[in-house]
């Protein structure tokens, strides 16, 4: 069994090839991966307060699918309360934490894998009874987005988390398969940076330079187009600012889409097949107006501060 000096050298050294952690995971002998900063993650409760509230047997029994997972604190969760975990990042330095932390815990139940969330499929990794989506969605451009929302389709068998940013203008549009869809672009990096720079920040896109952002109306049509049956926007638990005082910010929002079949109605055979959705301008619930521009015309302190 590794000693605590062990692991704090073995922590050491990972911090100084790969940088330091995203996310404060405890590890044995009462060790932080970020020194134990005693924030509450309210976002990480309430994702798992979401699965565990709409999952219809035991989360041990489930695998579950974390995309995007930077160095694994929801994978590590769903692990340490018995779910079969796969974690999927792009970038080596995540997945290399991610690991580490895994043996740590000695966590046999899960399984990190270096990946582009483009590649899923379920050929590749399997079906999975959730699906956590949590902050990459809104890292894609045009296609790509739709198409993970297609592939999340396809490999969930009960439900996906979609925690994202959206867009609170309908400032541009785009479309995909005959519809359309409101949002705006985003520069995640700028056309000058080198690989090595675009790599290094942990929070930004990976393999690509713009990113497409959903009005909250187009995300839920978005969902509800591609085959889910339903979609919740979860407001309790609530994330604010990772339990700091204030809102982290107006345009982070969690949905919950479920892929059942759809009902059949007896007593209003209307209904059956019949098919709505939201217009633009509605679901809006904030009372703040912004502009936005461009992404070939993004400011450059956006770029350069990560914002």
């Amino acid at each position: 069994m590794i000693t605590k000096k062990e692991l704090e050298s073995q922590m050491s050294h990972l911090i100084k090839e790969y940088g330091e952690w995203t996310y404060d995971i405890p590890l044995p002998y009462g060790l932080w991966t970020a020194k134990n900063q005693g924030l509450p993650h309210t976002r990480l409760k309430r994702i798992i307060q979401i699965i565990n509230d709409v999952l219809s047997k035991p989360i041990s029994s489930c695998r579950i699918l974390d995309l995007g997972c930077l160095d694994g604190i929801f994978s590590i969760e769903c692990a340490l309360q018995g779910a079969h975990v796969i974690g999927i990042d792009a970038r080596e330095a995540n997945i290399k934490k991610a690991l580490f932390a895994k043996d740590a815990l000695n966590l046999n139940n899960l399984e990190f894998i270096q990946d582009d969330v483009r590649n899923i499929s379920v050929s590749k990794y399997g079906r999975f009874e959730v699906i956590i989506c949590s902050g990459i969605l809104y890292h894609l451009n045009t296609p790509d987005v739709f198409i993970l929302v297609e592939q999340m389709y396809e490999m969930v068998k009960h439900f996906t988390i979609i925690d994202t940013s959206i867009s609170i203008e309908a400032a541009e549009s785009v479309s995909y398969k005959g519809k359309k869809y409101y949002g705006h672009t985003w520069r995640e990096h700028k056309e000058s940076d080198t690989e090595e720079t675009k790599l290094k920040r942990l929070w930004r896109a990976f393999g690509n330079d713009i990113s497409f952002r959903f009005t909250r109306p187009s995300l839920i049509n978005c969902l509800s187009h591609l085959g889910f049956s339903s979609v919740y926007e979860c407001f309790n638990p609530p994330h604010l600012n990772f339990g700091k005082p204030g809102i982290e910010n107006e345009h982070r929002c969690t949905f919950l889409a479920i892929k059942k079949q759809e009902c059949e109605f007896h007593t209003s055979p209307m209904t059956n097949h019949f098919k709505e959705y939201w217009p633009e301008g509605s679901l809006s619930y904030t009372n703040k107006k912004k502009e936005f521009t461009p992404a070939t015309q993004w400011p450059e302190p956006y770029v350069a501060n990560g914002f």
